[in-house]
């Protein structure tokens, strides 16, 4: 093919051009919404992206300690029941954090205890070390395997997902069982971790819906970016996030919209109608 010389750009028109710096010719910067207005929304669709079959959607959330994952899985949380009195179970596994006496919701170290559709279940012991993960892994395991029902219908929600998954084999394939097949017995999952590395590759396959904080470092900047597309496309937006605001993204994996928000609102204590959760753990 012969090229014309009228046909060739002239180098002033290519210097005036300005380069697109984006990979990806259809990503858009994503608006700033604060949770007060983003929260509703994000509420009513969870789970219900398509009206005609809503399906349990799961929620990966990303951050390093003190970015504010914690208050914002325990603001949609109780969002979700204030909304739609979704029952939810949060498996807790630190040594102790006052944050979740916030949620108000009620603590239970037995599976057996659970009488509430909204729990927090926090096994506690004074063993270190791997009696410690022994314990852990026992408890959680038990819990998992009773909620493991058709029609659970209920939230499980983790403080740390990649401590339970490290507890034992037989713990990582109980997990990993959840990730992929849980949407079929109506369980929603919701876990929360600090790094995306290291992590079971479900976690991120299988979630529809993400939010990550401002990571602390280069290497987490990139791998936070990928989680959500082409790295060079996202890494300036975290670059953008203010964590003295606790800025995070959220970005639903389907339909590709995303927002960059911020939890505005206190957490305090929810009241709770208690319905019982014998229909659920107790068969």
């Amino acid at each position: 093919m012969t090229v014309r010389p009228e046909d060739v750009e002239p180098e002033e028109a290519k210097a005036a051009a300005p380069a697109d710096w984006r990979s990806d010719p259809a990503f858009t910067w994503p608006e700033r919404v604060p949770w007060s207005q983003l929260g509703p929304d994000f509420i009513s669709i969870w789970g219900r992206a398509d009206e005609s079959n809503p399906q349990p959607e799961h929620w990966e959330i990303v951050g390093p300690t003190g970015s504010g994952k914690t208050h914002l899985m325990l603001t949609a949380l109780q969002d979700r029941y204030r909304a739609r009195k979704t029952g939810a179970i949060l498996v807790v596994t630190k040594a102790d954090d006052n944050v979740f006496q916030k949620l108000g919701w009620p603590v239970v170290t037995k599976t057996d205890e659970i009488q509430d559709t909204n729990v927090v279940y926090w096994p506690r012991t004074k063993k270190t070390g791997n009696a410690r993960r022994e314990f852990h892994d026992g408890r959680i395991q038990q819990l998992l395997n009773k909620l493991w029902q058709p029609g659970a219908n209920t939230i499980v929600a983790f403080d740390e997902v990649g401590y339970v998954e490290s507890l034992s084999g037989d713990m990582r394939a109980l997990v990993q069982m959840y990730w992929r097949e849980a949407r079929s017995v109506g369980i929603t999952v919701v876990a929360m971790k600090q790094r995306p590395q290291g992590a079971l590759r479900d976690m991120h396959s299988e979630t529809y819906w993400t939010a990550a904080f401002a990571p602390k470092d280069r290497s987490d900047a990139e791998r936070f970016a990928e989680l959500f597309g082409h790295r060079r496309d996202w890494l300036p937006v975290f670059d953008s996030l203010d964590p003295d605001l606790h800025e995070f993204i959220l970005r639903h994996s389907r339909s590709r919209e995303a927002y960059i928000s911020w939890v505005d609102t206190p957490l305090t204590p929810q009241k709770i109608k208690r319905k019982g959760l014998a229909s659920i753990v107790g068969r």
